[in-house]
């Protein structure tokens, strides 16, 4: 693993700040991992000693890791097929309809989308979000309801405020999500001061 970066390669990362010596860090760094002997000037540099000593021993480190037997613990089978399965489940993305066919979206990622619509939005704050697709029309995309818990700020209107946030809703679930919301329900649920 070369560390100096190729400047025709999309995306290559910055040159390395050359040493206090003004030799190029990044070419001492490959020189020693490559095993090339010291020259010269990096064997009467300090800097371009210490930098020779820290590639050749994190390299030493690096092998000896990769040489290491790794024993993953008896239940990460479980966690990594359970995490699969919880991926997968049909109940946890939403159907979206598209010119190219049907799309998938994650529900709860869906719902963090439009808490942060109403988070974004003065007097509110969101604590939960629900998000259940009906059964679609023929031919008609299908429509969601919304479930929001939310707290308010202490002396604000709630009327004026619930009919922004059931607005921001539908709003970001047509345009955003590209979810048609039918009703959106919100409970106040606590207050807060201001801080």
């Amino acid at each position: 693993m070369a560390v100096t970066p190729d400047p025709a390669e999309p995306g290559a990362a910055a040159p390395v700040d050359p040493l206090a010596c003004g030799r190029d860090a990044a070419l001492v760094w490959d020189r020693a991992e490559a095993g090339a002997p010291p020259d010269e000037h990096e064997r009467d540099c300090p800097h371009c000693r210490a930098a020779f000593a820290d590639a050749r021993g994190l390299d030493s480190v690096v092998h000896r890791m990769a040489a290491e037997e790794v024993e993953p613990p008896a239940s990460v089978l479980d966690r990594v097929m359970t995490a699969v399965v919880t991926e997968f489940r049909p109940h946890d993305v939403l159907t979206l309809h598209s010119p190219h066919g049907p799309a998938r979206l994650s529900r709860p990622a869906a719902a963090a989308v439009l808490r942060h619509v109403v988070d974004r939005m003065g007097g509110l704050r969101a604590r939960s979000c629900r998000i259940e697709q009906l059964a679609d029309a023929a031919g008609q995309p299908p429509a969601a309801t919304v479930s929001m818990t939310v707290t308010a700020r202490f002396g604000v209107d709630l009327a004026s405020v619930t009919a922004r946030v059931r607005q921001m809703v539908i709003a970001a679930g047509e345009q955003a999500l590209g979810v048609p919301v039918r009703r959106v329900d919100i409970d106040v649920v606590d207050v807060f001061g201001e801080p």
